[in-house]
């Protein structure tokens, strides 16, 4: 963090939390995710997890939103037992809700219903929850072989993982394009790394949680609010 101005970051972060303040859901979303603790997440809230990082893949969160009743519906609103009861059913009925690649994505969630039911949710839960480390700040990391543990899924990758872990209660940072952009424009590597340090630094500064931090500055970019400013103490035009 030395070798980034802390008045810029500190600029950012008030800018961010001004761009969200009339937007509601932004708001609920930032108290939801203060609240996440891994150790509370059920076997619904993780194959809810899953299906929400598949389902925002090359899609726009508005229309992920607008679809999601329809999906929740559709996945038996998350008991991965009774959708491998009903496998044949819930994928029509998931492959009929009008999304791209509803075929490719109604598959890939059913497909994690069944490595639920194959695994087990005692082992899976005993999984994420090994290595559970938590920093000076209270942060809580997990484990390094995680991400690679969810990788394995389809349709899920190193991005979608990191997603997963965040909304499960993890103290991550999901590199996507607007904070690649967003952590670039502050000096940080445009990569998943570099937007890990950037919400790390930015949360040393705020006393607030890494998650939380990601949460607040995607809702931000997202509602494209003005996060531009030149900095008093470095003088440099953000």
């Amino acid at each position: 963090m030395n070798d980034h101005c802390h008045c810029c970051l500190l600029m950012l972060w008030a800018r961010a939390i001004r761009g969200i303040l009339a937007n509601r859901q932004a708001i609920e979303d930032v108290l939801v995710q203060r609240e996440r603790q891994p150790s509370k997440a059920s076997d619904k809230d993780f194959f809810r997890e899953c299906a929400w990082a598949i389902y925002n893949t090359r899609t726009p969160y508005k229309a992920v939103k607008e679809i999601w009743p329809d999906v929740e519906e559709a996945f038996l609103c998350w008991d991965y037992a009774l959708v491998c009861q009903s496998i044949d059913k819930v994928r029509t009925a998931a492959t009929r809700i009008r999304i791209w690649n509803s075929v490719r994505k109604a598959e890939a969630t059913t497909a994690i219903a069944l490595w639920m039911h194959k695994t087990g949710w005692a082992a899976i839960k005993q999984r994420l929850l090994s290595g559970l480390k938590t920093d000076s700040q209270g942060n809580l990391k997990p484990e390094d072989g995680l991400i690679a543990y969810l990788d394995q899924l389809r349709m899920i990758g190193e991005t979608n993982a990191t997603f997963i872990l965040k909304n499960l209660g993890y103290d991550v940072a999901k590199a996507d394009i607007r904070l690649r952009r967003l952590a670039a424009r502050f000096d940080y590597p445009g990569d998943k790394d570099g937007v890990q340090q950037f919400a790390s630094d930015i949360s040393k500064l705020a006393l607030e949680r890494i998650s939380v931090v990601e949460t607040v500055l995607w809702n931000a970019c997202n509602s494209k609010a003005d996060l531009g400013f030149k900095c008093p103490a470095c003088g440099r035009q953000r």
